[in-house]
């Protein structure tokens, strides 16, 4: 990374507790030419830090070539920002290297666990790389557990984001109270008030990490071989 750093002419780095955003690219000057100034938040994790490092390498590219937009004031660009995190992937998770590790691994939590560990970066960023590789069709979410013992949706990854809910909450409940994790074949729904309730069966495999559940949906989840501790996401 720190080849990169140079490279993009990136002159000094940063951590700021108070930073509102994960990271921040200040131009020095004028001109690309002049370098940058690069704003982290203080203490992200090492695996998000990573991938705002990068994120943020990625933009010096559009003050180079769009320098008449960059350098004036302008807003947030949200297409910009979209393709910064795609870099950061392309530079954090080579597709070459992903595809030759990933097509002999079984969809699993296990085999997300193991790529993010090895290209250190969280599980919903190597989740992201694998489904833009076409290398797993799947969905991934976490679930966390509310003071009445019930499990609301938090996050939800590789699909449309919906108030899914499990049609056997035992499922989560198990996992919650288990060190292993389970696997299955359930239904999933949720509630379209306009049109009824809709189901949907999966394969899953679930497993608790700290006060939320991970879940893996899909046809082609396989069932893990062993069970390793999770990365923090």
């Amino acid at each position: 990374m720190l080849f990169f750093l140079k490279n993009r002419q990136i002159n000094s780095v940063e951590t700021i507790r108070e930073l509102n955003c994960d990271g921040l690219l200040e131009p020095l000057g004028q001109t690309s030419s002049a370098g940058f100034r690069m704003l982290l938040k203080d203490q992200l994790n090492a695996e998000r830090l990573r991938f705002t490092v990068a994120h943020e390498l990625c933009h010096t590219f559009f003050y180079e070539f769009l320098p008449e937009i960059k350098f004036a004031p302008h807003e947030i660009d949200l297409k910009e920002e979209r393709l910064c995190d795609f870099g950061a992937a392309e530079l954090l998770m080579p597709p070459a290297s992903i595809k030759k590790t990933a097509r002999s691994m079984a969809v699993c939590l296990e085999s997300l666990y193991r790529l993010a560990r090895e290209y250190s970066v969280s599980l919903s960023a190597m989740f992201f790389r694998l489904r833009s590789l076409h290398l797993w069709q799947c969905e991934f979410s976490e679930w966390y557990r509310m003071m009445n013992g019930t499990f609301s949706l938090k996050h939800f990854y590789g699909g449309k984001s919906l108030a899914w809910e499990w049609d056997d909450n035992s499922i989560l409940n198990n996992a919650w109270h288990s060190n292993n994790g389970a696997f299955g074949h359930t239904f999933v729904k949720y509630e379209d008030h306009s049109k009824g309730r809709y189901y949907k069966p999966t394969r899953y495999e679930v497993r608790r990490f700290g006060n939320r559940v991970l879940a893996l949906w899909g046809a082609d989840i396989e069932s893990p071989v062993r069970v390793y501790p999770l990365l923090d996401n």
